[in-house]
């Protein structure tokens, strides 16, 4: 992950490893069924507001990469 803002070049970011949240609403799925999704990692620029998404568990990119179409 980046130690500086790409939009604004600000260092002031914010890391906040999710769990799923409510309704999996910070989760996309890398299988099926319910128990089938990963987290998401939401860093957070608090100087301008800029926001990426990671998934940082490399298991879950690897299914990710077995499973999901290339576009």
């Amino acid at each position: 992950m980046p130690s500086t803002c790409p939009k604004c070049g600000s260092s002031d970011l914010r890391l906040r490893r999710q769990n799923g949240g409510a309704y999996g609403m910070n989760s996309i799925p890398v299988g099926r069924g319910s128990k089938a999704t990963v987290a998401l990692d939401n860093l957070i620029c608090v100087a301008c507001g800029y926001l990426e998404v990671y998934v940082s568990d490399p298991a879950a990119r690897q299914k990710i990469a077995d499973t999901w179409d290339r576009p």
